[in-house]
């Protein structure tokens, strides 16, 4: 059995540049500047990775936790209320499961917030969802895609990634997956595991299919 396995901000949704605003106002609120090189250096990453260089560029004069909570709160009203489907996102999901094949949400982001944009899709869409709640370690670390196929019953090495990040690349890569990478906002490393895209509307599941023929097995 192979499995579709899907990242979520930056590749089925248009997260990234209400993530930057998030980041610009709060780091505004203290006088601090938060650039988009600064957002590229978190691209992909756990909250934490986030917190961790907003507090150093701040001088550390909030108390731990704090920009974590604050980002929490200012994404998911942003999310609830502004959020974008990229275009043919969920076409590819839909021939996907029509198709046969299992697909997963595996996200870095908390639960909460993958719950807030998770309103955005048809309910039950995906047959198993991972955030970065439900794993030990996120991404780059491999284990939310390998927690993703355990759960689907399927083999990581029949199965292909969808990432826009270099650190969600990484992760699938590390699993054994086969990975096809959004370089959007990134440059994403050489490896014969990785095919490259555009946008999430340029592939369809007889490119899929093309590119993997083990996903026929099904």
């Amino acid at each position: 059995m192979s499995a579709i396995l899907f990242d979520m901000d930056g590749t089925l949704v248009d997260s990234e540049p209400l993530w930057l605003q998030a980041e610009i106002e709060i780091m505004q609120e203290l006088g601090c500047i938060w650039t988009a090189e600064d957002q590229l250096a978190c691209l992909g990453g756990p909250r934490a990775k986030t917190e961790k260089m907003m507090q150093d560029k701040s001088g550390n004069q909030m108390p731990d936790g704090y920009f974590g909570d604050q980002l929490d709160n200012l994404m998911e009203q942003k999310l609830a209320s502004e959020l974008k489907i990229y275009d043919g996102a969920l076409d590819l999901v839909y021939e996907c499961k029509d198709f046969g094949l299992k697909v997963a949400l595996v996200t870095a982001s908390g639960s909460r917030l993958m719950n807030v944009v998770l309103q955005n899709f048809p309910k039950d869409l995906f047959d198993v969802v991972v955030s970065g709640d439900d794993v030990a370690r996120s991404k780059p670390d491999p284990e939310p895609y390998i927690k993703a196929a355990k759960a689907l019953s399927v083999e990581i090495t029949k199965s292909v990634v969808i990432e826009d990040s270099v650190t969600g690349v990484t992760a699938g890569l590390a699993s054994g997956a086969q990975v096809i990478g959004i370089p959007h906002l990134v440059e994403l490393p050489v490896n014969e595991n990785l095919r490259l895209i555009e946008t999430i509307g340029d592939l369809k599941l007889n490119k899929l299919l093309e590119w993997y023929p083990f996903l026929r097995g099904n």
